[in-house]
């Protein structure tokens, strides 16, 4: 999946739900199409089996035995190979079902790595916005410290107060 129990790039992580619900939207698709297939095969083994009871009665009576064994028997072939491709339809069907679900965990997943990685990043972004004001509270109490508050702010002779005018002399260099 990626990093191990690290938060994730929540541009990556939109990235992967978008393909994981175009995957799960093609495995419904399937589904549909694969429950749809199912229904016609089932209608159409019906109607098989209702066409040879009705309509062709009078051609079987008119056919000598041997022909009816042969079609009988041809007709017990196409029935297996339809249930055969029944059975692998539901097979399939089940897969399909399988792969939606863990498709659909998937996604969820995701969806909470979203959610989590966008309250780090909220939390994050507060945490920047409340040091903003922290750091010129402590500007200002710097400011204070090293100058006075009754002493000059701004002369207009001498202009503003610079960080080393805080003390009045400094002490001589010895040579």
């Amino acid at each position: 999946m990626g990093e191990a129990g690290g938060a994730r790039d929540p541009e990556q992580l939109r990235l992967e739900l978008g393909q994981e619900e175009r995957m799960m939207d093609m495995l419904e698709l399937s589904i549909f199409e694969l429950k749809n297939t199912v229904m016609e095969l089932e209608k159409q083994l019906g109607s098989v089996e209702d066409e040879d009871r009705l309509s062709s009665i009078r051609f079987f009576d008119q056919m000598p035995v041997g022909s009816l064994n042969q079609f009988v028997k041809q007709l017990e072939k196409e029935k297996k190979s339809l249930q055969s491709q029944l059975k692998d339809y539901e097979l399939r069907l089940e897969q399909e079902a399988k792969a939606y679900h863990k498709a659909n965990d998937e996604r969820r997943k995701y969806i909470a790595e979203i959610s989590q990685t966008s309250a780090v990043l909220k939390v994050a972004e507060r945490q920047k916005l409340d040091a903003v004001p922290n750091k010129r509270e402590n500007q200002i109490l710097r400011g204070r410290y090293n100058v006075q508050g009754n002493k000059r702010i701004l002369d207009p002779k001498k202009g503003p107060i610079k960080k080393t005018a805080g003390v009045k002399k400094l002490p001589k260099l010895k040579q």
